[in-house]
């Protein structure tokens, strides 16, 4: 009895593998399945998000144009230059890999598109503020100051640089200080310090006076953005003046100024927001 239920056990095993290798074979060899080719175009939103970065990453390495456009003209997205202003706006507010950041500012300021809140992240920013007149230096004083006016006939009272620290030799421009109309910051002071070169430099000190107060804070705290970014939330109504501390620096004077009339479109919830950039030899 014992030597019929292995010889039993032993028939199965071999009938069923002998029926699982021919189904193998007319599967994977007589009658395969149709191979269906796809394209970047039928792609899900979150594929074509990480296609699209990797083409900003490839242009950063080989700043080769004509081939991301190909690249991207495969997406089908007749609106692609915003829909790249979109994804790198959404990465900086989320705190996304600034080297994301970066490429996706370069691949759109080289399409054509940007915006304020992605030049920063472009290497060489050449600030082109659109709410507020050229910033002018007074004449030559024993303590220059470079005002930003902001109305047609400003009134304002040049303050004294700080001491130089020990470690600086050049002073630190205001290369830009304008509006911005960005519903997504809601009345942010967003500052940038930055050494010659554009890269930013964490640990610098920022001081913010008005007339009710002053308050100091530094750069450093969110590198995902960049080393040399703080920002601080600004008091609608208030106008502030911004320098940095122990350090030789320009003041940004009549920061605030005019908002509600430079920024009408913003919803009546969402306050405009500020952005400084402070650089050497600017």
């Amino acid at each position: 009895m014992r030597h019929d239920s292995v010889n039993w056990v032993g028939g199965f095993l071999v009938g069923f593998f002998t029926g699982l290798a021919l189904s193998l074979i007319y599967t994977w060899v007589i009658n395969p399945p149709p191979l269906t080719e796809t394209t970047p175009a039928a792609l899900g939103p979150q594929d074509k998000e990480i296609y699209t970065v990797l083409i900003a990453a490839a242009y950063a390495a080989d700043g080769d144009l004509d081939r991301s456009r190909k690249r991207l003209a495969q997406l089908e997205d007749p609106d692609i230059e915003n829909t790249i202003i979109a994804l790198a706006e959404r990465y900086i507010n989320a705190g996304r890999d600034a080297r994301d950041i970066r490429a996706l500012a370069r691949l759109s300021d080289a399409l054509g598109g940007t915006s304020a809140a992605m030049r920063p992240f472009i290497a060489t920013p050449t600030p082109t503020p659109t709410q507020a007149p050229t910033p002018t230096r007074q004449p030559p004083t024993p303590t220059p100051t470079r005002v930003m006016p902001l109305t047609p006939t400003p009134t304002v009272t040049p303050l004294p640089r700080r001491t130089p620290a020990s470690d600086s030799s050049e002073p630190f421009g205001v290369a830009q200080s304008t509006a911005l109309c960005d519903p997504t910051t809601d009345g942010l002071l967003r500052v940038y310090v930055r050494d010659g070169a554009g890269k930013g430099l964490p640990g610098a000190q920022i001081l913010v006076n008005w007339p009710g107060g002053e308050d100091r804070f530094f750069t450093g705290f969110k590198p995902e953005i960049d080393p040399g970014y703080a920002d601080f939330e600004m008091e609608p109504g208030e106008i502030y003046q911004v320098e940095l501390v122990d350090r030789d620096s320009d003041v940004a004077q009549e920061v605030g100024a005019g908002l509600a009339d430079l920024c009408p479109d913003l919803p009546p919830d969402v306050q405009p927001s500020w952005q400084i950039v402070f650089q050497i030899g600017k």
